[in-house]
């Protein structure tokens, strides 16, 4: 089979070879240029470094590997193959695409766990899921699959082997790498499914009691809309992986049952390109699906420097303040019934409080700037709370 692809190779024309390399630079410069801004953004933007992001984080970094060491390889093979089987970038693209592809699926699944704590059992969420114990779910996960492909490859238990087919290089599987391999994708598949399932059943179960709540029955369920859209968003990344790698598992099975015939080169490059494109899709999803993503991405291009919101107007911090600002105009109309008011604003200054600093001492500093003024000196005045931002973008947690 190799020698008959060799022959047939040759005599591709330039303008195949032109349309098959172009396909692969492109898809790798998306990968590669979409995962930088998601990592960027992550990075950059301190309402986007929660514990969930690690996870989209973690993502994003095996994308980028996948981009800067593998599909360069395969951009390098479609010119011309000659070199690969000498090379040492062969046994290095067939390592590092199986332990990337793993590393995602594995993160896929600690993803769907971080969503059903979150979502189904939000008191325990915050114990299990700071971002130090994220990472280091992450670090475990990374570490556990490189040591384990390492080990074949060190101990010459498996080797690696060009696949001209699909212009890529394979690690040759033996009996106790498939087990691992599908002990560990069946349960890492058992896991996103019954983990969605919960979540979704939950939401469910949270909008039906908001349709009760506004026929005047009770409600018992708190999950934030902002919730449901990012538990909506990681689902999506699930559902855009096993899309681009579905049909290449089953191309793939499709040829091993069959392996006295040649399969058409077109058909395997499809499975190739389907597994590049799993690393360009993420990005795109986020950008599309998430408001915070999609204006830091534009922070980004557009070189500017990152915004700290603050809480909506209509909150419940916000509600707090106000409520704890007319409580000293009350206390302060109440020390002078008979008098003249004299009119007076009590604006907090810029360096007295912090963008960090929570409404709530906002309030709390108000009412001591108040009571610290003299006695029945005016009424404090709310317009700087229209100077407070409308615009603030929804976050991951």
């Amino acid at each position: 089979m190799p020698s008959d692809f060799i022959s047939r190779d040759s005599s591709r024309s330039i303008g195949i070879i032109i349309v098959e390399v172009a396909l692969c630079v492109l898809i790798d410069v998306l990968a590669l240029f979409g995962n930088v801004l998601v990592s960027l953004a992550v990075i950059r933007s301190p309402k986007l470094r929660t514990s969930t992001s690690m996870f989209i984080l973690a993502l994003a970094i095996a994308d980028i590997l996948m981009a800067l060491i593998c599909i360069p390889i395969t951009c390098g093979i479609l010119v011309s193959e000659d070199w690969i089987n000498t090379s040492l970038l062969c046994d290095i693209q067939g390592f590092v695409i199986l332990a990337l592809a793993l590393i995602s699926i594995g993160t896929l699944a600690l993803t769907a766990i971080n969503r059903y704590f979150r979502v189904v059992k939000p008191a325990n969420y915050k114990r299990f899921f700071t971002k130090r114990n994220s990472l280091l779910l992450i670090g475990s996960l990374w570490f556990s699959i490189i040591a384990f492909y390492a080990g074949l490859l060190i101990s010459n238990a498996t080797r690696v082997g060009y696949e001209p087919s699909y212009a890529v290089c394979a690690v040759a599987h033996i009996l106790v790498q498939t087990l691992v391999e599908f002990v560990f994708v069946v349960v890492a598949f058992i896991i996103i499914v019954v983990s969605y399932t919960l979540v979704f059943a939950s939401i469910r179960r949270h909008q039906l009691s908001v349709v009760s709540s506004l026929l005047g029955q009770s409600r018992d369920s708190n999950i934030s809309v902002e919730e449901i859209k990012i538990s909506k968003l990681l689902f999506m990344t699930v559902l855009g992986f096993t899309i681009c790698w579905i049909p290449s598992l089953v191309i793939i099975t499709m040829d091993r049952v069959a392996a006295d015939t040649t399969p058409p080169r077109p058909r395997t490059l499809l499975c190739t390109y389907l597994n590049y494109l799993s690393a360009a899709l993420n990005p795109f999803i986020y950008g599309v699906m998430n408001r915070s993503f999609r204006a830091e991405y534009k922070r980004i291009l557009l070189c500017r420097k990152t915004q700290i919101d603050v809480p909506q107007v209509g909150s419940k911090s916000i509600r707090t303040f106000r409520n704890t600002a007319r409580a000293a105009v009350i206390w302060r109309r109440g020390c002078a019934p008979d008098s003249k008011v004299e009119m007076a604003k009590v604006v907090p200054r810029k360096q007295d409080i912090p963008v960090t600093t929570s409404v709530e001492q906002n309030g709390d500093l108000l009412l001591a700037h108040s009571r610290s003024s003299s006695l029945c000196s005016g009424v404090v005045s709310l317009s700087h709370i229209d100077h407070i931002s409308r615009t603030s973008s929804p976050t991951l947690e």
